[in-house]
């Protein structure tokens, strides 16, 4: 065999190996940045998803607040109707 074929066969199985490693390296960067982007992202869910339950709790407050008030609401206008009441008769008895 000459060695030309000899160098061009060496030559190509090189070009070959070093060809497949650039290939499992560029491989193993974007598993990386996949798991990295994974990571960001599940960071991103738990945040969201722990805002979600903040403003849940928020609302169950104001719920409560909201019906605690219709209840106050409800006894001022009943006092007010009292007390409307008893000014009439005032005012009746001053006549």
């Amino acid at each position: 065999m000459p060695v030309e074929t000899v160098i061009s066969l060496v030559v190509g199985i090189c070009a070959l190996g070093f060809t497949a490693l650039s290939f499992r390296r560029t491989v193993n960067k974007d598993n990386a940045g996949n798991a990295s982007q994974l990571a960001t992202m599940t960071a991103d869910i738990r945040y969201i998803r722990q805002t979600i339950d903040d403003i849940k709790s928020a609302n169950r407050e104001i719920t409560a607040d909201v019906a605690n008030l219709r209840t106050k609401i409800a006894e001022v206008a009943a006092s007010v109707e009292n007390a409307h009441k008893r000014i009439d008769d005032i005012v009746k008895g001053k006549q």
